[in-house]
Order: structure tokens, then C-alpha cells, then sequence
């Protein structure tokens, strides 16, 4: 789900949710989802997984629901099918409000006794059940959900015309049905019947069954037959228009893509959604097929700001190119394959980020690729520090911190995609996302990392030591010069912005250029220590340098200094630390005694000089980049070159 946003630019957004069209990136998209996911975090934070929850299994749920938008109530029956997880279950729990009434529990028998503790529904069960028996209960209901503020159980207008809606995530369903809230276990099968006023329509989970109008009642059933987790769950009414798509899944297969939308955006939302099957397409070629395939992908008009991915519809605010895309995803990265803990929150909001970036850079002959990358560097970068790892999942606004969770955890995944190649990388992808230990259930860090190393055949440990759990980027600087020969020799440093990495290990793209950038070629130079050089072969003058052109890496770059007109080195003196912050160390033979040392530029200017200590000096005022050092002793003149950082 999604996004923080920044002062008038989500001020903006929520007055005009409808009037975002464009599919060029928006600098802010991200910002927003994170904000409507630190807002709904605060439930989570007054609510705590159950110990009992593990009692049983719930394997079908069938919810017969009574609504009217223009009315904040709802009514029904909750029937629910279990197995028992445990020796001696006599008693059924389930997550309800305290503020809903429960009328009557029935079960197999009959009437069935139940009491409410706070908001907890307790059902004395018949007689106690062995591990692996199969029982189940119906549960008969009502009242007006509490409104949390961020929606649970919503009503509006549009148009003057009454809506309503459901929005669950991540520990909201209890305020609306009696259920169980677990990111442990998934429903494994359901059934939805909603009844509202005959000019009012439905939208909800899995496929259309029916839509029956009789004595001013429709009521319209929607049957789900993928495991969903209870925050997925969702409904909403109006009075919908609703049109489809179809996407040829090959084999003779076509899958539907509906929408429901307000009459009043049916122009639009048609012109607009459009794109859905493309990037269906995208998806499937990239991670494997839409995993709800043998049902539907839909859309669903609400009235709330941004986009919840609830399972086989997607509930939208607006129905714009980089929401679609991003709810899209989840499909895939947070519904089919749910996080098993929020301190990897990026196993949900980093890979949908990254797919949102992948649909610019197949989709519009990939003009927005770029500057979609740039955008997502310029916010990672803008603060020195943070890792994509959440340690304190208390704070809600570090779980769903835009630049770490979204940004950053996107990049990640496009900087593995560089160090492995595409082909290792996706198949990858493709290996976790078909994992059937992982489909349709939940997933760690380690299930993830695990299939990264089978497919490249290398450890990723140093890299998800410094890049996941450590925290800040690399700042490159370089040198390079021309040795003659086709020989050209860079030089290649970097200082960390954060010191909980002291250096970052990366293959590092550098590309070439000649006077004019005539020519040009790239290479990629394995960065393991500080100041490390490398000598690569070119047929041309080189003219300039670029580190990281193509924006694969989340870095920032310093100076870059081609290097000419360097005496000679004399070897028996060495200058050290090279680079430096400003101060060397110098080792002369035994007797030797230094009289003099300047400080030279590239061009030959002298900049300045004085009489250095026995074996060290400083020049802590000279800016990053490359210099000529002469020191003068009483027996010859040694010149050598350094590298200021």
C-alpha cells in the first residue's frame, strides 16, 4: 500500500486526487503511499497478534453482508470452516470491536454459547477437538464500525451519490467482521453475498458469480478460491459502472481485467486503464504469471486518496499510471507472497516500488527509465544515512519511511540486478515468486537472499551486511590518465557517508569519452580497496570520464581529475595515506633529511609550500582532487603524486 507526502504537494493530491493522468513519474508518488501507510501503521501499534491465534486454520469463510453506503452500518453472517491446531480446542476466538453486536453463534448443533472480553468473541465449541478435526461456526452480527480516520469501514459521496468502502490494512477487519487478524494465516477459501438498495453495486474479492435483483434488493456474490490474509479482504459500494478488458494468457487462456468506477469517470478510467494489460503482460514476463490468473485483476473507485492493493482488486483513488502499476505489483510482492515480518517491509514495498520503475523502463520506448532512476537516487542520497533494514517496528513512520522502504529498497533490487546481470537476476525473481514453500504464504529476508545466491552462485553476504543492515553510500572520486600504448590507468576512491560501512565492495560502471565524445567505452572495475588502480586498454585519447553514467548504483560522485604532465615517481619514497584527507606521511632512506615540500596542481601551478616535519606534512585547505607533490631534501628533488579526498 502507499506513500509520505510533502507539505503542498500532498495538499494538492488530495484536492485533485482525480486530475493526476500523467504517466511521466511523479517526484512525490512514493511520498504519498508512504504516508497513507504510516497513518494506517498506527492501528498496528494498538494492536497485538493473539497468542491463540494459532489454535486453528482457517480453511473457508463465507460472509453474507447487509449494506447501505448511505448508512454507516452493516449487518450479516460470518460463517467460518476450521481444523484445529491444537489438542483440546473448546473454544473459538475471533477478533471483533466491542462497540458490534453479536446477536447469536451457531454451530453444527445449534445455538452455541459466546461471551465478549474487551474485543475478543469467544465461542464455547460443543466438545473439544483432537488436532486435524474439522468443525464450524456461523456467526450472525451488526452495528456502525468505529471510523479509525484512515478507513476500516468508510462512507462517502461522489457526485452527491452515497459510497462505501473497506480498507483493512494492516489490523483493521475486526472493527467491521468478526475474524482472525493474523499475518500468520491466510483464509484459504472464500465465499462474499452483498445485499444493498437494488440502485447500488458491489465490488469485492475474486469473480462475479451473480448479481440477483428482486423486491428492490441486489445482492451480488464474489467467490475467492486463492488464500487471502485477512487485510485483503475488502468490499465497496455505489452505484458503479463497470467496464472490462481481456488478457490473452496464451494457451487458449484470457483472463478478465474489470473495473468499477463512477459513472462520472467512466470516460476517463476507460482511457486511463487501459495500460493494465500491458503491464500485466510486463509482470508476467518478468516474474511469472498473475498469480490469481484463474479469477480476475480489477479495479475498484473509492473515496480515499491513493491505492490499497486489496487481492484481485485494486481499490484506487485515482487511476493513474505509476498507482496502477505500483498496486499492480503487489499482485505478485505482498498478496501472493506476504512478508512474514515488518522489519522487511522492502520484501513488499521495494520490490512493488522497482516494478513500478521496470514498467518505465519497458514500457513508453523507456524515456521515463532515467529520470524515474534519478529521481528515487536524489531522495536516497539526500541524507547521509539509514538502512533499508527496519530495527524498531514500533515506529511506524521508520517502517514505512519513504527514502529507506520504498526508494532505497528499490534500488537494492536494481543494484543486485547489476552485480548479477539480468539473467541471473530474474530468474531469481522468477525461482522465488514460484517457490511453492513461499506462494500464496509468507516470506523472510532469507527466503529471498537464499534464491538470489542459487541463481547467481555467489554469497551476497557482504552485500546485504553493508547495504541492507548497514547504513549510508559511497562517494566516488577518481583520476585517470593516458599511459600511452592504448593504455589508460584510473584511479578510483570513495569515502562512506555513514560509519557503520567503512567500504563499500561494488563492481563500479566507468565510462570513457575522447575529445568531443567522438568515442567512448565502458568498463566495470571491481572496487575492493581504496585508491585501488586499474589499467584497461581504449583506442582513443581519453578526454573525460563518468562514473556510474546509466544510474546503477545508489552513490555520490566527487572529483574526477584527468592526469597529465607527472614527473617521473621516484620508488624509494612512498607517500602514504594515498588517498588522504590532507595530511601524508613520507618515507625517506636513513639520513636523509627533508628541507622543503610544495604543492603543485595538475597544470603545473604551484599553490604552496613550507617546511614539512621529519616525515609528514599537511595541506588541510587544499579541495578534493589531484596534485603534484615536489619535496626537496638536501641530496635531490622527489616528486610523486597525491590524491586529496
Amino acid at each position: 500500500m502507499k506513500h509520505r507526502l510533502l507539505h503542498i504537494g500532498l495538499f494538492i493530491f488530495l484536492l485533485f486526487p482525480g486530475t493526476l493522468f500523467s504517466q511521466a513519474p511523479d517526484p512525490h508518488f512514493i511520498e504519498k503511499i508512504a504516508l497513507d501507510e504510516a497513518e494506517r501503521w498506527t492501528k498496528k501499534a494498538a494492536f497485538a497478534e493473539a497468542s491463540w491465534s494459532g489454535d486453528y486454520d482457517l480453511t473457508y469463510q463465507r460472509m453474507s453482508w447487509q449494506v447501505d453506503p448511505a448508512v454507516r452500518y452493516i449487518s450479516g453472517a460470518v460463517f467460518s470452516k476450521f481444523t484445529s491446531k491444537t489438542d483440546g480446542l473448546d473454544k473459538l476466538r475471533f477478533d471483533l470491536k466491542s462497540n458490534m453486536v453479536v446477536d447469536s453463534v451457531t454451530g453444527r448443533q445449534g445455538l452455541l454459547p459466546f461471551s465478549r472480553v474487551a474485543d475478543l468473541l469467544e465461542i464455547s465449541l460443543p466438545e473439544s477437538l483432537a488436532p486435524g478435526s474439522i468443525d464450524s461456526v456461523t456467526v450472525f452480527y451488526r452495528g456502525e464500525p468505529v471510523s479509525s480516520g484512515f478507513g476500516s469501514f468508510e462512507t462517502g459521496n461522489h457526485g452527491g451519490v452515497p459510497v462505501m468502502w473497506t480498507l483493512s490494512e494492516p489490523y483493521g477487519a475486526h472493527e467491521w467482521w468478526p475474524c482472525k487478524q493474523s499475518l500468520a494465516d491466510k483464509v484459504d477459501s472464500t465465499d462474499f453475498m452483498v445485499t444493498t438498495p437494488e440502485i447500488y453495486r458491489t465490488a469485492g474479492n475474486g469473480v462475479l458469480v451473480s448479481e440477483i435483483v428482486r423486491k428492490g434488493k441486489r445482492t451480488m456474490h464474489w467467490k475467492h478460491r486463492y488464500p487471502i490474509a485477512t487485510y485483503l479482504v475488502a468490499i465497496a459500494v455505489t452505484n458503479y459502472a463497470d467496464y472490462s478488458d481481456t488478457l490473452d494468457l496464451g494457451d487458449g487462456r484470457k483472463m478478465p481485467v474489470v473495473n468499477f468506477v463512477y459513472p462520472e469517470y467512466l470516460d476517463a478510467a476507460k482511457s486511463n486503464t487501459a495500460v493494465t494489460l500491458d503491464l500485466i503482460g510486463l509482470y508476467n514476463r518478468l516474474f511469472g504469471e498473475y498469480p490469481f490468473s484463474d479469477e480476475k485483476y480489477g479495479h475498484a473507485q473509492f473515496g480515499w486518496r491513493g491505492g490499497m492493493e486489496h487481492q484481485t482488486m485494486s481499490f484506487m483513488g485515482g487511476l493513474y499510471f505509476e498507482l496502477i502499476a505500483h498496486e499492480l505489483a503487489h499482485s505478485w510482492f505482498g498478496n501472493c507472497i506476504t512478508l512474514a515480518s515488518w522489519h522487511d517491509i522492502w520484501l513488499n514495498e521495494g520490490f512493488a516500488t522497482y516494478a513500478t520503475g521496470l514498467s518505465y523502463e519497458h514500457l513508453f520506448d523507456g524515456i521515463y527509465w532515467k529520470p524515474w532512476k534519478s529521481g528515487l537516487l536524489k531522495e536516497i542520497v539526500g541524507k547521509p544515512d539509514g538502512s533499508v533494514y527496519v530495527e524498531d517496528t514500533t515506529r511506524f513512520s521508520r517502517v514505512f519511511d519513504a527514502r529507506l522502504s520504498y526508494y532505497k529498497g528499490s534500488f537494492l533490487l536494481h543494484m543486485l540486478r547489476w552485480i548479477l546481470g539480468d539473467e541471473a537476476f530474474f530468474r531469481a525473481v522468477r525461482n522465488y515468486f514460484n517457490d511453492q514453500t513461499l506462494k500464496y504464504g509468507f516470506a523472510t529476508q532469507a527466503d529471498w537472499v537464499s534464491h538470489l545466491e542459487a541463481a547467481s552462485g555467489i554469497s551476497l553476504d557482504e552485500f546485504f551486511r553493508d547495504w541492507y543492515y548497514g547504513e549510508g553510500f559511497p562517494v566516488y572520486s577518481a583520476t585517470f590518465e593516458n599511459k600511452g600504448g592504448g593504455l589508460l590507468q584510473i584511479g578510483l576512491s570513495q569515502t562512506s557517508s555513514h560509519n557503520s560501512v567503512d567500504f563499500f565492495e561494488m563492481p563500479v560502471p566507468v565510462r570513457v569519452y575522447s575529445k568531443g565524445k567522438k568515442d567512448s567505452a565502458d568498463f566495470r572495475l571491481d572496487h575492493r580497496y581504496d585508491g585501488q588502480l586499474f589499467d584497461v586498454a581504449v583506442s582513443f585519447p581519453v578526454a573525460e570520464m563518468v562514473i556510474d553514467p546509466d544510474l546503477w548504483l545508489i552513490r555520490k560522485i566527487g572529483t574526477i581529475t584527468g592526469v597529465r604532465n607527472i614527473p617521473a615517481v621516484h620508488h624509494d619514497v612512498v607517500f602514504y595515506p594515498n588517498p588522504s584527507g590532507g595530511s601524508w606521511h613520507f618515507s625517506l632512506p636513513e639520513g636523509e633529511i627533508p628541507e622543503k615540500v610544495e604543492i603543485y596542481n595538475d597544470a603545473g601551478t604551484l599553490l604552496e609550500e613550507k617546511i614539512p616535519g621529519r616525515d609528514s606534512f599537511a595541506f588541510p585547505g587544499l579541495p578534493p582532487g589531484i596534485y603534484l607533490v615536489r619535496l626537496t631534501t638536501a641530496l635531490r628533488v622527489i616528486n610523486s603524486r597525491l590524491i586529496r579526498y
